[in-house]
């Protein structure tokens, strides 16, 4: 004997007014096409802002020959240099040699580091001194603190050294301080 379950199963569209859902729907895709349209302004403002801070005002401060501005306001204008390194995600290796190649390798650091479980403080302590002795295999991690790498190539760039672009992603640019008057 078999067991129509369809015939016990409510009526959907009693249960439920497909036109009241279409409405939601509709209204779901308004909101979520408006965010896009609002995302991608708020975009082209970052971009023209970029523009203005970046490249037109410290262009033409450069041509009045001013460093700094005091506004009318009270308010002052400036412009700082702006430097940034990163190393490339595929060059890794190869930076890492470069930066200890060039007396820069200080700032590489080696972690090592051995995970251990609960109720194993023992086997922690033994490994301190015997590492593989005991069966375990560190991971280990190279790696530059970013800011530590910007300071040490913006340093090494102004001493007249050569920086690899093959290597690095540089950017080397101005930028544009605005500060209220308080």
């Amino acid at each position: 004997m078999t067991i129509d379950q369809r015939q016990y199963a409510p009526d959907q569209s009693e249960v439920i007014d497909p036109t009241k859902l279409s409405e939601v729907v509709e209204q779901l895709q308004t909101v979520s096409n408006e965010i896009a349209v609002q995302e991608q302004k708020v975009k082209d403002l970052k971009d023209q802002q970029k523009q203005l801070s970046s490249i037109r005002i410290p262009t033409l401060m450069e041509e009045m020959n001013l460093k700094t501005l005091k506004m009318k306001d009270g308010s002052e204008l400036s412009i700082k240099d702006v430097y940034s390194a990163t190393v490339k995600a595929d060059k890794k290796y190869e930076a890492y040699k470069w930066l200890r190649d060039n007396g820069l390798g200080d700032i590489v650091k080696n972690t090592i580091s051995v995970a251990f479980g609960q109720g194993e403080e023992n086997k922690a302590m033994a490994y301190a001194t015997l590492a593989k002795g005991q069966g375990y295999e560190p991971s280990q991690e190279e790696k530059v603190h970013p800011s530590t790498l910007k300071v040490v190539l913006e340093e090494w760039s102004k001493k007249g050294n050569e920086v690899p672009a093959d290597l690095f992603w540089l950017f080397e640019g101005k930028q544009t301080k605005l500060k209220n008057k308080q």
